[in-house]
């Protein structure tokens, strides 16, 4: 995957109804789409066979499929689909899930290597691993082609990519979600953010993170479910996310990632309102990131 700036469509904000009329307006604007696994509604491939029928020149990937829960012949199967279709445009991206620890991270990368096996031509579908800390970035530089990032500051970033990577091959890619709150109401936006840290911030996994990035006691404040104020995200939250974020601030923020070592800052925009407020803020995005 080329270096660039992507964007994650959440299909409890961009239903299929809207991916093939909305990706073709995308297209000046970023290099890769990116379909989270957040409903059980929605097949993320499908919806990446929407988006790569609508597009010529974009990527399109899962973000991410929980790899030990998939009939690996089938996903080989129809992951070659999407990519010869394609011209080979399809990245799959994989996760552990809910599941921890070194015997989850062996698992992944056994199931990894048993999906490869399978593949039935080359050349060979690129491997993104969804990653936390560098134990996974590392597996990743060792035995994928690529790392998804999610949800943390270019400091954060930084350190597990040095850490994990090490000396980057040219090949490896990162790509990191950054996440976005878009409502009408600048309250709203705010009240956002802070109930997706809330909610992430009670996953052990993310917990780790967020100590890590010393922001535990801000979330402690966002459990409260009192009014949020534009305090309460200044520094390191601030680093991490935006409510309503202005061009300058959003064009800021994605330098930060670049510097970092991020290949590929990903804007992942939770919006709240109609179909059409949630067109233009994609539409908002693409005139300021083109």
């Amino acid at each position: 995957m080329k270096p660039g700036v992507g964007i994650a469509l959440r299909s409890t904000v961009f239903p299929p109804h809207l991916i093939p009329g909305i990706v073709p307006e995308l297209d000046p604007a970023f290099s890769n789409l990116w379909f989270p696994s957040v409903s059980t509604r929605f097949d993320v491939l499908d919806m990446c066979g929407l988006s790569l029928g609508a597009s010529r020149r974009l990527i399109a990937g899962t973000g991410v499929i929980r790899l030990h829960e998939q009939d690996l012949g089938t996903l080989a199967s129809r992951a070659d689909t999407l990519s010869q279709g394609s011209r080979n445009r399809f990245v799959l991206g994989v996760g552990t899930g809910s599941l921890s620890g070194r015997t989850a991270l062996d698992q992944l990368v056994a199931l990894t290597k048993k999906l490869r096996a399978g593949y039935p031509k080359a050349p060979q579908i690129p491997i993104y691993f969804a990653a936390l800390g560098p134990r996974m970035v590392r597996a990743a530089y060792e035995n994928a082609d690529g790392v998804l990032l999610n949800f943390c500051s270019p400091r954060y970033a930084s350190g597990v990519i040095s850490r994990g990577a090490g000396t980057r091959k040219d090949a490896f890619q990162v790509a990191c979600y950054v996440k976005l709150f878009f409502a009408e109401s600048e309250a709203e936006s705010r009240r956002m953010l802070a109930n997706e840290f809330a909610s992430y911030g009670a996953i052990p996994q993310y917990h780790m993170m967020f100590e890590a990035m010393g922001i535990t006691r801000t979330l402690d404040s966002f459990r409260d479910h009192r009014e949020v104020s534009d305090r309460d995200i200044a520094g390191e939250i601030s680093e991490i996310s935006l409510p309503n974020p202005t061009r300058k601030q959003l064009r800021e923020l994605l330098e930060k990632f670049r510097e970092a070592g991020v290949d590929s800052p990903v804007v992942y925009p939770y919006v709240t309102g109609t179909d059409e407020y949630k067109l233009g803020v994609a539409l908002r995005l693409r005139d300021w990131l083109k």
